[in-house]
């Protein structure tokens, strides 16, 4: 199956969006927020951004023949 670089760039863009939309504070008190709390927003959207890339990579990789498959023309 075929994806297109826009199709993916709007998959990626619902999908964010949507967990945006969706996420809620915790109810429960934590205290202040510690070292890693900070990290959560920047790594969350580098896994993203990364999963378009690899994406829009694979869509256009041009995938090798193995000489066995390919079609006898003569």
């Amino acid at each position: 199956m075929r994806v297109s670089a826009l199709g993916a760039v709007i998959a990626a863009t619902v999908l964010a969006t949507a967990a945006a939309a969706t996420a809620r504070p915790l109810a429960l008190p934590s205290g202040p927020p510690g070292p890693l709390d900070s990290l959560a927003t920047p790594v969350g959207l580098t896994a993203v951004g990364l999963g378009v890339v690899g994406m829009v990579a694979g869509a256009f990789r041009k995938k090798k023949v193995q000489p066995e498959n390919q079609r006898k023309t003569s």
